[in-house]
């Protein structure tokens, strides 16, 4: 099909030339000089093509200069095709591609203006190799070899001296950046791998809450007999207890490290055995790279629901747990941050937990409020008490001491052997078949105020380490403090937050940015 003539005249210094995108001669060009120019294998051909081209014939076409540019006239049975279309006679563009026979060799037509030399820009360089690859028999895993390696060498070959300078240039520098990561990277896993103390310690506090079959079986024997103690205590107050269960949630979370100037997570070092690599003093060897595991602490604790519209009250030490372990200070001074990887929330008598998230800690009291996902009055809010309580009041502290392993202890007997049977189950997956079965329920303590100041309420009523956070209620099942201690053995005196600082706080996190500070 012949093709109208370009009604635009390029101008008569500019020069066209033809690159050859297959065949033979694939990767050469020419610049077309003179008014008549032939195409064919024969010699003499002033755009020659080799004879082992059987689809070409001796003289298969003619270029005719015209005004405008060349003029294409096909000669040869075989045939023409301009940009897909089989042609007589045609006016040739700049950037027309053409094929000379079916399936034969495929020439691309471009102009440069003036004096500047026939170098194809990146763009043309990068169409070429598409219109090369479309041209290629084989599979599409060979075409895409064929373009991966086909892009670079036509950019190192056809474009201009200054562009291959550029990208040279732009190789080296990232070639410097990549040994400086890598350099880097060294240095930080040599500042790494020294002791960081408390690690160990911290990493061994986790296994605590994944249990093995043997471990369940030993749950009960551990804590029932504590349990059945401080529950019997508690039935006095039963309707006060038992209007403020439902409010206190259970925490269940997990922190981990990141290096600030990398962006990266810390993990743990793997020896050639795939177990964690140990410094001589028993602490686990750290780093950024590796297969090894992100370093992680798991934490459990206890919150209340203390307003209308779903805020919980906990401890500072829980909602920001990486500041009470020891490993923390010494990461923080090689440039290692801690950050909150997953907090939950389980609610008595709710199967699926809420997320969590820390919206102000004080930085005077062991106190944090949360924000939970909750929607607002969908569960009963705890008052808190306008006063401190008198020395000598009775107060019960709710909570969830000593973690899954007490839940464990006060399920159903089929029920903790559905999970001795099983595969060891690891932290968060205890938690959710525990609130799946209805198991999550806040133990309670009975207990005399001793002591009242204004920084601490002092009482007698029995808690441990995952009770911290709970809520202090007095007769009127008003809160009164917001459990702090922890203590390693049940008994003996316990501290508490004032409700005042608590009050204080909710009011100030009214108006503040999560994981903000007062």
């Amino acid at each position: 099909m012949n093709q109208p003539a370009a009604k635009t005249t390029r101008p008569a210094d500019g020069r066209f030339v033809i690159f050859h995108l297959s065949g033979m001669r694939r990767g050469a060009f020419e610049p077309l000089r003179g008014d008549t120019l032939r195409i064919g294998t024969e010699a003499g051909s002033e755009i020659q093509l080799p004879t082992e081209e059987p689809q070409v014939a001796g003289h298969h076409a003619t270029l005719h200069r015209r005004p405008e540019g060349y003029e294409l006239e096909a000669l040869a049975p075989q045939g023409v095709w301009v940009n897909g279309e089989r042609v007589e006679r045609t006016l040739l563009r700049p950037g027309d591609i053409i094929e000379i026979g079916q399936a034969g060799p495929v020439l691309r037509l471009r102009y440069y203006p003036g004096e500047s030399k026939a170098y194809k820009s990146p763009a043309e360089a990068f169409s070429d190799c598409v219109v090369t690859v479309a041209n290629l028999d084989g599979s599409l895993l060979s075409r895409t070899a064929a373009f991966v390696t086909g892009v670079p060498r036509e950019l190192a070959t056809q474009t201009s001296l200054r562009f291959r300078a550029l990208v040279l240039l732009s190789i080296a520098v990232l070639a410097v950046l990549l040994v400086s990561q890598i350099r880097r990277e060294r240095e930080l896993e040599e500042r790494l791998a020294t002791q960081v103390t408390g690690l160990a310690e911290l990493l061994n506090r986790d296994r605590d809450n994944a249990l093995s079959p043997e471990d369940l079986a030993l749950v009960e024997a551990e804590f029932s007999g504590r349990i059945e103690a401080l529950e019997g205590r508690s039935e006095a107050a039963a309707r006060v207890i038992g209007a403020a269960s439902g409010s206190v949630v259970f925490l269940q979370g997990a922190y981990g490290y990141v290096e600030l100037s990398s962006g990266l997570d810390l993990r743990l070092q793997l020896g050639r055995d795939g177990s964690p690599r140990l410094h001589p003093s028993g602490e686990p060897v750290v780093g950024v790279t590796g297969e090894g595991p992100p370093v992680e602490a798991l934490f459990t604790g206890t919150g209340f629901v203390a307003t209308a519209d779903g805020l919980l009250l906990t401890n500072k030490h829980v909602a920001t747990p990486w500041e009470y372990d020891g490993a923390t200070a010494a990461m923080r001074a090689q440039g290692i941050e801690p950050r909150m990887r997953r907090l939950l929330a389980y609610l008595p008598g709710r199967a699926e937990p809420v997320d969590v998230e820390l919206v102000l800690a004080s930085e005077r009291a062991d106190v944090a409020v949360l924000r939970c996902t909750l929607e607002p009055g969908a569960v009963r809010h705890l008052p808190l008490a306008e006063g401190s309580p008198k020395p000598g009041a009775e107060v019960f502290v709710l909570g969830y001491p000593a973690g899954v392993r007490a839940l464990l202890a006060r399920a159903d007997e089929r029920f903790v052997k559905e999970l001795i049977g099983g595969q060891p189950i690891d932290f968060w997956q205890l938690a959710e078949r525990l609130a799946a079965g209805g198991y999550i329920a806040p133990l309670a303590t009975r207990g005399i105020v001793g002591q009242v100041t204004d920084a601490a309420v002092v009482y007698d009523a029995e808690t441990t380490r995952g009770g911290s956070g709970g809520p202090v209620i007095d007769t009127e099942g008003k809160v009164v403090a917001v459990n702090s201690a922890i203590l390693p053995e049940f008994g003996g005196s316990n501290l508490g937050v004032p409700a005042a600082y608590a009050r204080r706080l909710i009011a100030r996190a009214a108006t503040a940015a999560p994981t903000g500070q007062d």
